[in-house]
């Protein structure tokens, strides 16, 4: 994502909630206020019709965003120009939608396509989108708050190998990242804004219970989240000077937690 780009969250729990959000605020400002041309019926009965519009939303909502996630894992950034193209694509698919359930022997409307889209979709477009880019905004925002676990920084960490005297002491905001190859773990940190490694022999099972804040991208690699860059491409980490492979299975969690999004 672009340092000056929204924020971004691919978790499809946040995007259902929205969704849901974003239905039954359109069904109770349909059933309750009763706008347009539904204005002539009763509440009990636009109560019953206007839920199908509610479900249209949501479900077009949620259908849409494999494709937004899609987006972001192929250009690896999420920007205002995407952020409109999303908008213009739930509303455009949700328009067709609509209508078909307007004149549908149910709600037996009897407004052409013209007049329906432009009296009364674009009309309650211009009420939904508003709270929709809010929502998506707000959720993204905590997405990227919480997708490192909180921990202080200056706490301190002892990591330790097999042997009594192969200890290493540091801070947890100094720790950059784990990496194991056959009985041995390579301690990636910083020491006076200096890059330093230090080989214990270990196993990263053990580290990873030590240091329960670090995020597994392979199972090799243990990375502090919070020394994220970037994505250098698809499959591949940047943290500070070191670069470290993602691996497809925890990518897809990764993805779907929105973590390792940039700032």
């Amino acid at each position: 994502m672009s340092t000056h780009g929204p924020h971004i969250s691919t978790s499809y729990l946040d995007h259902l909630l929205i969704g849901l959000g974003l239905g039954l605020w359109l069904y109770l400002f349909l059933a309750i206020i009763g706008p347009f041309d539904g204005a002539t019926l009763s509440i009990t009965i636009r109560m019953f019709l206007m839920g199908g519009y509610d479900l249209i939303f949501c479900v077009v909502y949620v259908l849409c965003i494999p494709v937004q996630n899609w987006w972001y894992a192929r250009t690896k950034k999420w920007t205002w120009g995407a952020e409109a193209a999303f908008i213009l694509l739930f509303c455009g698919t949700c328009l067709p939608a609509c209508y078909r359930y307007y004149i549908t022997d149910w709600v037996n409307g009897d407004w052409g396509f013209q007049r329906f889209a432009i009296e009364i979709f674009l009309s309650t477009l211009i009420l939904i989108v508003p709270i929709l880019i809010f929502a998506r905004w707000l959720v993204a925002r905590r997405a990227s708050q919480t997708s490192a676990i909180p921990r202080e920084s200056h706490t301190t960490l002892q990591l330790s190998g097999d042997n009594k005297l192969d200890v290493l002491q540091l801070s947890a905001d100094q720790l950059i990242a784990l990496s194991a190859a056959n009985n041995y773990v390579t301690v990636y940190y910083l020491e006076d804004q200096q890059l330093q490694k230090r080989l214990l022999r270990t196993t990263l099972k053990k580290l990873q219970n030590d240091v329960p804040g670090l995020v597994q991208i392979h199972r090799s690699h243990l990375v502090n989240p919070d020394h994220f860059r970037a994505w250098k491409d698809g499959n591949t980490l940047s943290l500070g000077s070191l670069e470290f492979p993602v691996s497809k299975t925890y990518k897809s969690q990764l993805q779907a937690q929105g973590v390792f999004v940039p700032k």
